[in-house]
């Protein structure tokens, strides 16, 4: 990279990155006439035993989405995307210059920053509503899959495996927030947090992917055919869901639900929700496989067709 190219970088850092000049987000006096967290991403939102307990219960279904998405976004930011830039910054992926190294101190900056906005920010929420957050989780199900996927593979493979990781993962996680700021029917402090979140975001999905698109061309091919047979089963498990709704059998019991009502509301939305789920889903590997694709990344059919033709000559 040129230096000039490499200056822009660094004064681009200095003068958008959101932890050195945005100010503090205020949440406001709590009013559960606000919407914290789309409707749409809660089915069970709409459920007439659940309109039925008025605009409390509601208000507290959302609330305890919006505690576990933040959480999600802390955990994905310290235990994963600061972790991988550590990692790059101490020579434990290879082929990284020392301009790489640098900017990977810029994402361990902001991507600390964010973690501590969110802490912030469900800190006061929980302060001014008084709902207070049924789990603190330690992991999540991206994690989860990103550790089951890497406890697969050769000691060797497994640094590299990590940088792909987070390329996709820091790709979904922008795409996430920039449609969450965008929805015009959250609480403007909701929607300002995530607006702030992504505006570091595109910089480091950016990064990671060109990252990604040099490291791959020069990983052993047996890494590269390694990846591209596992990434489909990686991707369904990455992007799944608990498919026992487990977190939100928790809230209906904590609102007091009985045993019986609570599997009847999950029932019945259980339609709704595999919808939704199945469309975030297609559309998110709609725009991973394109990522792939200009990663370098072959994809696994064309992959396997030309092994074979391979094998037969």
């Amino acid at each position: 990279m040129l230096i000039a190219e490499q200056n822009d970088l660094t004064n681009h850092w200095y003068q958008r990155a959101t932890v050195r000049h945005t100010p503090r987000i205020i949440v406001p006096d709590y009013s559960d006439e606000e919407l914290i967290y789309p409707l749409a991403r809660c089915a069970v939102c709409d459920h007439p035993m659940i309109l039925a307990r008025g605009q409390a219960t509601r208000a507290f279904i959302l609330a305890q989405a919006a505690y576990q998405f933040l959480y999600g976004v802390g955990l994905l930011e310290t235990k994963f995307v600061i972790q991988c830039s550590l990692a790059l910054l101490h020579h434990e992926i290879p082929g990284i210059d020392e301009f790489a190294r640098l900017q990977a101190l810029t994402v361990v900056i902001d991507e600390g920053y964010h973690a501590h906005v969110a802490l912030d920010y469900i800190i006061q929420m929980q302060a001014r509503s008084g709902i207070v957050p049924l789990q603190v989780p330690q992991s999540n199900h991206k994690l989860d899959a990103a550790a089951r996927a890497s406890a697969t593979l050769p000691e060797a493979m497994r640094a590299d495996f990590q940088l792909l990781a987070v390329t996709l993962a820091e790709n979904v996680l922008t795409d996430e927030i920039a449609n969450l700021g965008r929805d015009k029917g959250l609480a403007q402090t909701f929607t300002t947090l995530m607006m702030d979140h992504v505006r570091d975001e595109g910089r480091h999905s950016n990064y990671f992917a060109d990252l990604m698109k040099a490291r791959w061309a020069h990983m052993p091919q047996a890494t590269r055919d390694r990846f591209t047979a596992m990434l489909p089963d990686y991707l369904d498990d990455f992007l799944g869901t608990d498919p026992s709704r487990s977190f939100e059998r928790k809230i209906l019991r904590a609102c007091e639900f009985s045993p019986a009502e609570t599997e009847r509301i999950i029932d019945e939305t259980q339609g709704e929700f595999q919808a939704l789920h199945d469309q975030l889903t297609a559309k998110t590997k709609i725009r991973l496989d394109r990522l792939l694709r200009q990663i370098g990344v072959p994809d696994p059919a064309n992959a396997d067709s030309a092994a074979a033709l391979d094998a037969a000559v």
